[in-house]
């Protein structure tokens, strides 16, 4: 994959893996906080794991979701730092 597709394309993960979030997040005040934790964690997952099989990246493990939301809390920019974070998972061995 050239580099001006890769960028694009991560941006593109980026965007959707944001998006995935943000509508989940809004579920969150019918939840309990763990529910609602582990529900956008799958959500972050699920969405992570479609787009890269679309695209033939690889597909990011659960754990590693999970170890991008624990880099992001605090940043001013949650959603796409946590995004970034899963997308540079599936770029690492692309």
């Amino acid at each position: 994959m050239n580099l001006s597709l890769q960028t694009q394309t991560m941006h593109t993960a980026i965007d959707v893996l944001s998006s995935a979030l943000i509508a989940e997040a809004e579920h969150r005040r019918s939840k309990p906080l763990k529910q609602w934790i582990a529900d956008e964690r799958l959500a972050m997952w699920s969405s992570a794991c479609d787009f890269a099989r679309q695209q033939g990246l690889r597909v990011p493990r659960l754990d590693e979701v999970e170890l991008a939301e624990r880099l992001a809390c605090g940043h001013v920019d949650y959603a796409r730092k946590w995004s970034l974070g899963i997308a540079e998972a599936m770029f690492g061995d692309a």
